[in-house]
């Protein structure tokens, strides 16, 4: 992690953007309608108007039919809106509970009553006061919603040049523990660790709804000074636009930039109570990077000494004990983990690439496994990290290159298989170290030299298999077999490279060579989703003038990488064999070189389109 690259964090507390409402007993109830699933009822509520097939959306919603196994999405316009709702599942009506039924297809009940489905029927599922109902398989709950519905709502706007929505006030006005609808589900969450930087409100907006469009639960804000007012404005405008839009946010305290847990609980305690900040297991979700090493006691005995007293049990004293769930990348990983800091929740494995000394090997998994058992029988949490690469090249101490060659096409599986409880994806938008995955945006890293190496390296294009990943990560896959394209479309994809061969001559470059650069390979990798039951798709791979090879796919997920990357322009087409045609293909729109003033060893990330 790198602080300094961002200028980092803060801030004071934002009021609920959703429309506060009193009911006759005097509660004030919040509710937010967005475009989401349908509820399934007999008798559609008087503000909700009838799709059909028992399905109803808010009234200032539109209708869009049931697909097969599936109930009515209610879209924001008259477009269909299915696809977007399917990578971001949530209920309509924030006031509903999110329940996942029939092969694994979402619907909303009211919160007094509980999602059943039948597997011999065409719906995701329907809404009963027990599940004891007869021949009715009982659904999972996904999240739970706020209770009884008032009568006026907020519509969450599509664009941020909406007028309808006033941005909430930056004064604190809640000081009561957050509703039933910020807890969330205790189980699969998947996170996107963010770095604070200073970033536009606009930015801040379309982040937001990009995340969220992806159907991960929250950002975990990476913090590391909570005293500069670029960091307070960044902060501020995160929980004001993810309290409009229904989005979580949750910190996660960078130890690089604190020596002491009393630099931030009151930071921290002033944005429990937001209706933003994400829940786990009914508590307020903390985590860190780093405060695992020997010089984290803060006055105690021990590390887990320290953490307890200065930190876990101010916030008990406080009224708002937390679920600490640290990244201690700082220590080693043994057995004995929680043996050690017995006061932690549970622990994430930061490391999610190889270390130069490894090799040329694919991403390992034996930190994951030691955390995963140690937190298995000490009855604690585990979050596993996803990441592609790590690349810095800022200055002579920051400069290396942590393998990304058989990583992410990897990782996806490695994360089904164990099972963690929850997942975060290594990042959104540190661009220090090349790991970004979401927008990259030039405000925070201006005046850098960061742009250097990622200016026209667009990483969005990951995009295109995350959703599916995250699907299946929380439906309870075990394999990447039934990640199926999430777009409408048979075949959906993504492929990376770098634009400088591993042995290329950039000894122009002041910082030379990054260490671990000897791990590099000449690599074309992809990953690409196939509709269910398609057999007859191929994907062919070139690079300049040089074909590299062909392999066909099958239905689900499909990673694979081919040597021979060589200068020129690297290409990918997936074909039907049975009619020869095109289905999707991309063209990397940087050359690849073999020599440059520059050591740029950034992923070119390409969308199939």
């Amino acid at each position: 992690m790198n602080p300094f690259l961002y200028k980092l964090f803060a801030a004071s507390v934002v009021s609920a953007a959703f429309v506060n409402n009193r009911d006759r007993l005097g509660t004030v109830e919040k509710r937010a309608i967005s475009q989401g699933w349908s509820l399934q009822s007999s008798v559609c509520p008087s503000d909700t108007v009838s799709c059909g097939n028992g399905g109803c959306c808010p009234s200032t919603l539109y209708c869009n039919p049931a697909a097969t196994d599936q109930v009515s999405a209610c879209c924001l316009t008259a477009s269909d809106c299915r696809g977007e709702v399917e990578n971001a599942p949530t209920c309509a009506d924030s006031s509903w509970s999110l329940w996942q039924g029939l092969n694994g297809n979402d619907f909303c009940c009211e919160t007094n009553l509980v999602g059943v489905y039948n597997a011999d029927s065409q719906v995701a599922g329907s809404c009963v006061a027990s599940t004891s109902t007869a021949s009715a398989t009982p659904a999972r709950l996904m999240s739970t919603g706020s209770g009884s519905p008032a009568t006026s709502t907020t519509t969450v706007p599509t664009s941020s040049s909406s007028s309808q929505i006033v941005p909430p006030s930056t004064t604190a006005t809640s000081t009561s523990p957050p509703s039933s609808e910020t807890s969330g589900p205790t189980g699969r969450p998947v996170f996107f660790h963010y770095m604070i930087g200073t970033i536009t409100d606009e930015h801040c907006e379309q982040d937001i709804r990009d995340a969220q469009a992806l159907g991960v639960d929250a950002f975990a804000l990476n913090l590391a000074t909570d005293t500069e007012s670029w960091a307070i404005d960044t902060v501020q405008s995160l929980f004001k636009w993810a309290t409009i839009y229904g989005f979580k946010l949750f910190f996660s305290f960078d130890m690089t930039g604190f020596s002491n847990p009393n630099q931030f609980t009151d930071f921290l305690l002033s944005y429990v109570t937001n209706s933003s900040y994400y829940y786990y297991n009914g508590l307020p979700l903390v985590s860190t990077f780093n405060g695992g090493a020997s010089s984290f006691t803060f006055g105690q005995d021990s590390v887990n000494d320290g953490w307890k007293v200065e930190f876990l049990d101010v916030m008990e004293a406080a009224g708002h004990p937390v679920y600490f769930v640290p990244a201690f990348q700082d220590v080693t990983v043994t057995s004995d983990f929680f043996n050690e800091f017995p006061s932690l929740n549970g622990a994430m494995n930061w490391n999610s690439w190889p270390f130069a000394d490894q090799g040329d090997i694919i991403v390992p998994t034996t930190d994951d496994i030691t955390y995963l058992n140690a937190a298995r029988a000490a009855n604690k949490t585990f979050m596993m990290g996803v990441s592609p690469l790590q690349f810095k090249h800022m200055d002579s101490s920051d400069n290396w290159y942590r393998r990304g060659e058989e990583n992410l096409e990897y990782r996806f599986g490695q994360v089904l298989q164990l099972q963690p409880d929850m997942v975060e994806l290594q990042t959104w938008n540190d661009a220090g170290e090349s790991h970004y995955m979401g927008n990259s945006w030039p405000e925070p890293i201006a005046g850098t030299n960061i742009p250097a190496y990622t200016e026209n390296y667009d990483h969005t294009a990951y995009q295109q298999v995350l959703p599916a990943f995250i699907k299946a990560y929380k439906s309870g896959a075990t394999t990447t077999d039934t990640m199926y394209p999430t777009n409408g479309k048979s075949a959906q994809g993504v492929f990376w490279h770098h634009t400088l061969l591993a042995a290329a001559d950039c000894s122009a470059d002041s910082l030379g060579d990054p260490s671990g650069i000897d791990t590099a390979q000449d690599f074309v990798t992809a990953a690409v989703l196939v509709g269910p039951g398609i057999e007859s798709y191929n994907i062919s791979i070139w690079s300049g003038n040089t074909f590299l090879g062909s392999q066909s796919l099958s239905p689900g997920f499909n990673g694979l990488h081919v040597s021979g990357l060589t200068v020129g322009t690297v290409v990918v087409n997936v074909t039907d064999t049975s009619t020869g045609s095109v289905v999707i293909s991309g063209t990397g729109p940087i050359p690849v070189t073999d020599s440059s003033d520059l050591c740029n060893y950034n992923f070119q990330v390409v969308a199939l389109t």
